[in-house]
């Protein structure tokens, strides 16, 4: 048992709580790569993820999704992609 702030936490109960399988990477096709939570995000809003034949293409599909409900998961998940998207395209 370790101690912070006057509580106590096991290391090993904190990491059996940690879903690492949601950090999986999946390769979708030559351009895309996304995590398993990504694709669970997308897939809840029908984002056609699958048929994205860029970043450029899932991140139009994501704000067509959002322009029509308001979700931070959603959000989170076009961050992420956007920046890959970033840093995978822009020329430096």
């Amino acid at each position: 048992m370790e101690k912070e702030n006057n509580k106590e936490y096991s290391i090993n109960n904190l990491l059996s709580e940690i879903d690492f399988n949601k950090n999986i990477l999946k390769k979708i096709n030559s351009q895309l790569i996304l995590t398993e939570y990504q694709i669970s995000i997308l897939k809840r809003y029908h984002i056609p993820f699958e048929s994205a034949k860029s970043y450029n293409q899932l991140i139009y599909f994501i704000n067509n999704a959002l322009a029509e409900t308001e979700d931070e998961e959603l959000e989170i998940v076009l961050d992420e992609i956007s920046e890959k998207n970033y840093y995978q395209n822009t020329k430096k």
